[in-house]
């Protein structure tokens, strides 16, 4: 994670401002407080990214937990409904890589702690992608390990984080993750999720007070590496705006014929799109479509933020009517 190593010895603000300028460079993608290999250069001028069309998630098929075969839109709680396809996403991701350019992994996910990923996406929550970066900044500026943050008074954790907002909550968040791993593993550390899968990731996780399926999700896309199309604030929006998922009377006449309640629709939320876009989306697409809807230096939340409304008609993209040139 970008900016979590600092050596200066000057006061905390001074380490963070200092830091935060170098987040904007246009070759980064900035998203959760994360900073990310940016787009392609070279097949955005282009205009044509490199990932190429094949079969959805869904279409594919795997094991259930009884060994019996069933296809991964059993996953979804909205197994039925028809959209996205693969295709949808697709043509989505080709228009958006034209303007914001393909997003790919460098590869060098053993590089950054996965706690550092865990804590800055903990910081990430109810802020700015900025604010959050600073509090993390300034968490590592003021302790040199895990375990300092750890064994640390409550109140030094806070002050260093306060930038970031909801400072006591995320404090008792941090560590309470911290010191369970440090009684159960014997060290703080998260290292031993690289070798899980990602369901387990998902558990491991998931037991914490803090931590829910986009962060998990998110430790799956860039830490692990397995495939996980992360939901946030951005990506939620953007799928109930492209009628990725079924609207209230959609919902309600699909429950009125449904023949038993496990067929039925549950109210749409977070975890629910979640759910229903991890097992549409063509794996391939997972990392590159979810920076590209988050990241907010160079992704399409500059131009699409929470006033606008967007829209897809198969080749073009809309900002609230208007045909996006840019």
């Amino acid at each position: 994670m970008a900016g979590a190593r600092s050596t200066s010895k000057k006061p905390t603000k001074k380490v963070a401002k200092k830091t935060l300028p170098k987040l904007l460079r246009r070759r980064s993608s900035f998203s959760h407080g994360i900073e990310l290999p940016g787009p392609s250069a070279k097949r955005k001028q282009q205009g044509l990214p490199l990932l190429k069309e094949e079969p959805s998630a869904a279409s594919k098929r795997r094991k259930g937990v009884d060994g019996a075969v069933l296809p991964n839109e059993a996953a979804s709680p909205y197994a039925t409904f028809p959209r996205p396809s693969a295709s949808e996403v697709v043509h989505l991701h080709t228009a958006l890589a034209r303007h914001f350019g393909e997003r790919r992994s460098s590869g060098n996910r053993n590089k950054r702690d996965i706690l550092d990923t865990v804590v800055g996406t903990i910081l990430s929550q109810n802020t700015t992608n900025i604010n959050s970066h600073r509090a993390f900044a300034q968490l590592k500026a003021h302790f040199p390990t895990w375990d300092a943050v750890r064994t640390a008074k409550p109140a030094t954790v806070e002050a260093s984080i306060k930038c970031g907002g909801l400072a006591p909550k995320k404090t008792q968040w941090i560590q309470h993750v911290l010191k369970t791993l440090h009684s159960e593993k014997g060290k703080t550390s998260m290292e031993y999720l690289r070798k899980e899968s990602k369901e387990q990731v998902h558990w491991e996780l998931e037991r914490f007070p803090g931590i829910g399926k986009k962060t998990s999700a998110i430790i799956n896309l860039f830490d692990v590496g397995h495939p996980d199309m992360a939901v946030d604030t951005h990506v939620f929006r953007y799928a109930l705006q492209l009628g990725w998922v079924p609207t209230d009377k959609e919902r309600q006449a699909h429950n009125k014929k449904a023949a038993s309640k496990k067929d039925m629709w549950p109210v749409v939320t977070r975890d629910s799109v979640y759910a229903h876009l991890d097992s549409r989306f063509p794996d391939r697409l997972k990392y590159s479509m979810h920076l590209i809807l988050t990241d907010t230096v160079g992704g399409l939340p500059v131009v699409c933020g929470a006033s606008k409304t967007l829209s897809f008609d198969g080749r073009n993209i809309a900002i609230d009517g208007q045909t996006f040139k840019k």
